[in-house]
């Protein structure tokens, strides 16, 4: 009987954690707060933690992983830079801090920079130097994105619309995927 019972609670666990995916935690600015809505439909069986606000800065965003909010999940999905000043030395030792605050074993998807009706070169470049030298960290192409699609951009030419958002929401589901975390997240 007790190996019965120890079985059907194995065989529970696993079909609870085949079930539940993982947990990503956003921190970003109105980019990330126009994804949240998407994200359950495109991470299915996953917790979403959100920690956006509309018009934060990288560095505002520094300031809350300093201060541990949220405490953070395998998966981290950025979006900063957006509202930052044109200061690319600056945004590089900010991009190095926020991972250096992430840490090492958490996999973060980071978005690319559009503004100004363009790609923010400069800033994207920053990004892909950043993720060619960590293996943890997926860029999620939002600037080629809309440079193809530019119909995804609301009328501020800035923000995503409707589709937009749902379809940021699905490369970040599909970059935050396209990763695995290291299994020791307890010593970060």
């Amino acid at each position: 009987m007790r190996s019965t019972l120890f079985f059907a609670a194995l065989l529970l666990v696993a079909a609870l954690a085949a079930v539940s995916r993982g947990t990503a935690t956003l921190v970003g600015d109105s980019l990330n707060v126009g994804v949240e809505r998407y994200l359950p439909d495109a991470l299915p069986h996953w917790t979403i933690v959100a920690n956006d606000r509309v018009g934060r800065t990288t560095d505002e965003g520094i300031a809350e992983l300093e201060a541990h909010r949220p405490v953070l999940s395998s998966h981290v999905v950025v979006s900063l830079g957006t509202n930052d000043p044109v200061d690319v030395p600056g945004f590089r030792a900010d991009v190095a801090r926020v991972l250096e605050l992430i840490g090492p074993s958490r996999c973060v998807a980071w978005a690319t920079i559009w503004r100004n009706g363009k790609p923010d070169d400069a800033f994207n470049d920053v990004l892909r130097a950043a993720a060619e030298s960590n293996h943890r960290v997926r860029l999620v192409e939002w600037a080629a994105m809309v440079e193809e699609h530019p119909d995804w951009l609301a009328g501020d030419q800035l923000h995503g619309n409707e589709t937009g958002y749902r379809e940021r929401a699905r490369a970040v589901a599909a970059a935050t995927r396209s990763c695995t975390p290291a299994v020791n997240l307890t010593a970060q």
